[in-house]
């Protein structure tokens, strides 16, 4: 995956210096060529995905990323992601996840909740912009006829 990295994009690496190893959740990734899972999005766990061997896509909230042997995918807290296997051997990494959280706390979403609720939100952003746009217009107005005297 080509790119330039900013560095922005070490304030998490910087983090990671300052947690305690017992703070930090392992999992080993294998998956089979084609395979894929259904993402997801949780608060207050952030992750780190390193890949070992194989290819295959990440998905972080709309934009879709390549992966390869060297990739490592960073997805805030509170963000969408999902992984598929696009090739034709086992795609295999680690995923490295903040555990030092109370998981009572962290609200877990699938797809559909994720993204259900943001296409809500700005649904009722795009409403609060229109009722401002309206009082707006109507503040403008008055302002017109004070000036008029």
């Amino acid at each position: 995956m080509e790119q330039v990295l900013t560095p922005k994009d070490f304030e998490a690496a910087r983090a990671v210096r300052s947690i305690k190893l017992d703070e930090l959740g392992f999992v080993p990734v294998c998956m089979a060529p084609g395979a894929e899972n259904p993402g997801h999005s949780h608060t207050l766990v952030e992750e780190i995905l390193i890949v070992r061997s194989g290819t295959g896509k990440i998905q972080i909230e709309d934009t879709t990323h390549e992966l390869c042997a060297g990739s490592v995918a960073i997805v805030p807290a509170g963000k969408f992601h999902a992984v598929c296997n696009t090739g034709s051997e086992n795609l295999e990494g680690v995923t490295i996840f903040n555990k030092n959280v109370d998981p009572k706390q962290v609200m877990l979403k699938s797809r559909k909740q994720h993204f259900k609720t943001e296409a809500k939100a700005k649904e009722a952003l795009k409403c609060e912009l229109k009722a401002l746009k309206k009082a707006n217009k109507k503040l403008n107005k008055k302002i017109k006829k004070l000036k008029k005297g």
